[in-house]
């Protein structure tokens, strides 16, 4: 947002304010330019549009409807623009979602997946209360030691 630098409030429609926010920005030759992109800012539903789309396309508020959002003094950004794909446990979240029904008992992949899930399941559980964390941790390592002695027999 530091190249934002002038905040100004050119119209209200009932709920709606229209801003302008100026950018500087850097063009060919490294000389700066300033930009002027409109912002629509709703106040009863804290819903926000900039002209330059960027939520649109690629998923995540611009400078812009930030620098707005500041002006206005929201302290905390609506969780609609907040995508899942942003949040940190995307993966274990997708994982735990996709391919819940596709039981192929031929494909290594949809072991994994499955038994990814259900270790999952697991972790989440055994991390609720310090006994719950003995039983889980003791029943990962009675079922590593199956597995070793199943190794073994192999042999």
């Amino acid at each position: 947002m530091y190249s934002c630098f002038n905040t100004k409030q050119v119209s209200v429609n009932g709920p709606i304010i229209t801003y302008v926010v100026k950018e500087r920005v850097e063009v060919e030759g490294g000389e700066k330019e300033v930009r002027y992109y409109e912002v629509l800012y709703e106040t009863t539903q804290v819903d926000i549009r900039c002209i330059c789309s960027l939520f649109n396309f690629k998923g995540y508020l611009c400078r812009h409807a930030l620098n707005v959002l500041n002006y206005n003094g929201v302290e905390e950004i609506p969780s609609r623009y907040i995508l899942p794909r942003w949040c940190k446990d995307f993966k274990r979240r997708y994982l735990l979602d996709c391919d819940a029904n596709d039981d192929n008992v031929d494909n290594p992949l949809q072991w994994y997946n499955h038994l990814y899930r259900r270790v999952i399941q697991v972790v989440e559980e055994g991390a609720q209360s310090q006994e719950q964390y003995k039983a889980a941790l003791q029943g990962l390592e009675e079922l590593l030691h199956k597995f070793s002695l199943a190794e073994d027999n192999l042999f």
